[in-house]
């Protein structure tokens, strides 16, 4: 197969995508949420992001990929097992990133099923309830075969970028805003947060360290403040996933008694 062909299917493959094994649920509330997720989990996350939401009473979610425990992802260090235990003791949710941080867009079914039970060992070991796991495409990259081995899998899974989520969602394909160092977005994360608050709207967060120096998808800590003070005085509820889904469900059930 050549590159073009092989491009050319894969963007099929995501364009099918887009409206199979979707799992509808409507964002139905009296506020908006907002929940800010960190992609690897690297070492500074761990313990200055989530000392930052700490101290605003918040919570996060952590999407970890069990390969890189110990290791260094974009120069920068990763996540330990202390960490994660640290995390978890703190009331933050661990998510499924796959085990090597590999393209799930690219993978065999059978390939992708081995990652994706390697990292829900690695994770069960932790502590972690696996039958409540949430899961980042790894790069956003995402496809059909891997959208419906996840649904099966997960409560919901997230794709990198597509901004503020209203009305109905797709919790198998949910976008985030990209709180990187280098904006990548078009509208800033502060339009969104309003917006969440006025539509009573879902608005996930995705970055990953926070240094005083970070990397071009890293955050300073001074800027992760600023964001988080800006969601609690637009009056948003700061969850972390599996909350913000319970939060939504409950009522939508309500709404319809």
């Amino acid at each position: 197969m050549t590159e073009s062909v092989s491009r050319l299917s894969l963007r099929i493959s995501r364009r099918l995508s887009q409206h199979a094994f979707k799992q509808n649920l409507r964002l139905q509330g009296s506020n908006g949420v907002v929940c800010f997720t960190f992609d690897d989990a690297p070492a500074s996350a761990c313990q200055t992001g989530a000392r930052i939401l700490e101290q605003a009473g918040a919570r996060g979610t952590f999407y970890i990929a069990g390969g890189l425990t110990g290791h260094s992802e974009q120069g920068k260090p990763c996540h330990t097992e202390a960490d994660l235990r640290r995390l978890l003791t703190a009331g933050h949710e661990l998510g499924c990133h796959s085990f090597s941080h590999v393209r799930c867009d690219t993978l065999t079914a059978k390939a992708l099923q081995d990652e994706l039970d390697k990292n829900a060992a690695f994770l069960a070991q932790l502590g972690v309830d696996t039958r409540r796991l949430n899961f980042a495409y790894p790069f956003g990259a995402y496809a059909y075969q891997a959208k419906r081995i996840g649904r099966a899998r997960f409560r919901s899974s997230r794709v990198t970028g597509g901004g503020l989520e209203s009305g109905q969602v797709d919790l198998n394909a949910l976008k985030t805003h990209r709180l990187y160092n280098v904006p990548v977005d078009t509208d800033s994360v502060e339009t969104l947060i309003s917006r969440a608050a006025q539509e009573q709207g879902w608005l996930i967060i995705n970055t990953h360290d926070v240094e005083d120096t970070p990397s071009r998808y890293g955050i300073s800590p001074a800027r992760l403040e600023q964001v988080v003070a800006a969601a609690l005085a637009a009056g948003c509820k700061l969850m972390t996933m599996n909350a913000a889904i319970d939060y939504w469900q409950q009522q939508e059930d309500a709404g319809t008694d």
